[in-house]
């Protein structure tokens, strides 16, 4: 488990007890009209994230969310293509001012058909007829957002994932930026005409985000590289606006040079390692995830492997690795979060949030 997802899991306990408008919650708000029952908050924690709406008292579900969480080639790219869109979100629906949603537009049925090859049993299908040409067009995506009503949708972002390589049944291709491009506009301009026209959807902001889905064999995973917004119910878009993303994995290999390495951040990873590989025997790895926007370290994630040890032994490793955090990456002005996992699951974790300079840790029981 990645410590991104222990934070949500921690976060989302805390989160789950607060309601009340974008601060206090949402309640007594009927669900399409009818009343018979409340709607809340989940409420937050963080002001930079957005309170989901709970129905019910329940957290409603992506209408396809068996798709979404099946059609990408790797976790790498699944989790590059969900938290990237909602990062684009926040440029056009502010965390202040809207709540969200998973999607409930467009249902499985209806993306499966548009992500298939057009045929004679299905004139939906957006990849080519001929199956001699490569499948570019991968995955469809849906987040919602409300107003402080918590039922009113006022906007809709739509991710759209293409393949870099496409994978035959015995052939790898290589697919072009170029062409990558000229099917991902005709696709979005194609999709969004038939978007307008279903009920609710007519004129509200549509975010629409262009993903470039890495290979299978690429542990940093792709990145999104245009993004747009489709305003006053237009059914096309002509320019698109260039994303500044990476996802890098650390440590970098020694001949290769990137962002990691021109920025320092590189050479502060293999001072952490180097420390606590030193300081605790036996260590099985120690890695890392890193984050930028617009050449920006926003997140810094380290996973640590061990074998298990002693409650003191892991107090103690766990105080040493909050000191290294605190001395090696005090310049870091993303986040900064160190997973400590065993055979036995996570044992430890420590943090530092963006300007701050206080860590930080917990120790699993």
């Amino acid at each position: 488990m990645k410590i991104k997802s222990l934070f949500l899991i921690s976060a989302l306990v805390l989160l789950l007890t607060g309601c009340g408008n974008l601060d206090k919650g949402v309640t007594n708000v009927d669900n399409g009209g009818k009343n018979n029952g409340e709607n809340m908050t989940t409420g937050r924690i963080d002001r930079s994230e957005y309170q989901a709406v709970i129905n019910d008292g329940r957290y409603k579900t992506s209408a396809a969310r068996e798709l979404n969480a099946t059609k990408l080639n790797s976790g790498y790219n699944q989790d590059n293509f969900e938290t990237g869109l909602l990062r684009l979100s926040h440029q056009t629906f502010s965390p202040d001012k809207y709540f969200f949603q998973e999607g409930q537009k467009l249902d499985y049925d209806t993306i499966e058909k548009w992500l298939e090859r057009n045929s004679d049993e299905n004139n939906q299908g957006l990849n080519p007829a001929d199956k001699s040409q490569p499948i570019i067009f991968q995955q469809l995506m849906e987040q919602d957002f409300l107003k402080e009503d918590g039922k009113t949708l006022a906007g809709m972002s739509l991710g759209f994932a293409f393949n870099s390589v496409y994978y035959g049944d015995d052939s790898q291709t290589q697919i072009s930026r170029d062409e990558l491009m000229a099917n991902a506009r005709k696709t979005i301009n194609a999709i969004l005409t038939r978007v307008r026209k279903m009920d609710g959807l007519k004129n509200i902001p549509i975010v629409v985000g262009i993903f470039e889905q890495a290979s299978k064999e690429d542990i940093n995973g792709g990145n999104y590289i245009y993004t747009a917004v489709s305003k006053n119910g237009d059914t096309t878009i002509a320019d698109f606006k260039g994303v500044n993303e990476s996802h890098l994995a650390l440590p970098v290999a020694a001949d290769a040079k990137n962002i990691a390495t021109q920025d320092g951040m590189s050479t502060k990873f293999n001072s952490f390692q180097s420390a606590v590989q030193n300081f605790f025997p036996n260590l099985v790895g120690v890695t890392g995830e890193i984050y930028y926007v617009d050449e920006q370290a926003e997140n810094l994630t380290i996973t640590i492997e061990t074998k298990y040890y002693s409650k003191t032994e892991i107090t103690s490793f766990t105080q040493y690795v909050g000191k290294q955090v605190e001395s090696i990456f005090d310049s870091v002005n993303g986040n900064v979060e160190v997973q400590i996992n065993s055979v036995e699951g996570p044992q430890a974790f420590v943090a530092k949030k963006p300007e701050q300079k206080e860590i930080i840790s917990y120790i699993f029981n």
